[in-house]
């Protein structure tokens, strides 16, 4: 089975082949999958604000779906989001702080995708995911990344190589999308996205 690798060139010219709406909704989806590391890692510390995050999250979906926010409001919920992102020099450190730091920026991104609608924006949510995942895997499989064969040690584990299917999923979806099952796919992919969320940092995913 061929290995598939983060290239994010090639994801945004996929990207750039869809209309901005349904960027956001593949950066939102990212963002969904990614969310329950940062519920874990605040639930660990007492940091963060898991409810704030996801309701910012959940507005952004109710958008995608039509409900209005202004340009005003959605600036507010990136600031927001950026100031729930984990900092580094905050204590007690965990090893769920860079998971759940890629988590909040995924969101910053998603939100921003809808800002602009800029295909780059889309592809540094999911790049966002490899990161937490690469981070992820070589932290709980304790593999010294400069050691000969780690590289294709880290991209070939089943929770990476299962977060790049399921982008390619999204993608793929969303640029056969037409107008008449545009609303049946977008809800389609949000809640694969959420029912996958529990899953993304299991191996039994």
């Amino acid at each position: 089975m061929e290995i598939l690798r983060f290239n994010e060139e090639s994801l945004k010219s996929e990207l750039s082949r869809i209309a901005a709406p349904l960027r956001v909704v593949f950066a939102a989806a990212v963002a969904e999958r990614l969310l329950p590391a940062y519920v874990t890692f605040s639930h660990k510390t007492g940091r963060g604000n898991p409810d704030l995050l996801t309701q910012i999250l959940e507005r952004l979906w109710g958008n995608i779906a039509g409900i209005e926010m202004s340009p005003e409001q959605l600036q507010q919920n990136i600031d927001l989001s950026m100031e729930l992102i984990p900092q580094e020099d905050e204590i007690p450190w965990a090893p769920d702080e860079a998971w759940a730091e890629d988590a909040a920026v995924a969101v910053v991104y998603a939100l921003r995708t809808r800002q602009n609608g800029k295909s780059q924006d889309a592809a540094w949510a999911a790049r966002h995911a490899w990161a937490a995942l690469d981070d992820f895997v070589i932290t709980q499989e304790d593999i010294d990344p400069s050691s000969p064969g780690a590289e294709e040690q880290i991209i070939s584990n089943p929770l990476i190589q299962a977060e790049f299917m399921r982008q390619q999923r999204d993608l793929r979806e969303l640029v056969a999308v037409d107008r008449q099952d545009e609303s049946a796919v977008v809800q389609k992919i949000r809640q694969r996205a959420k029912a996958k969320s529990i899953s993304v940092f299991n191996k039994e995913s």
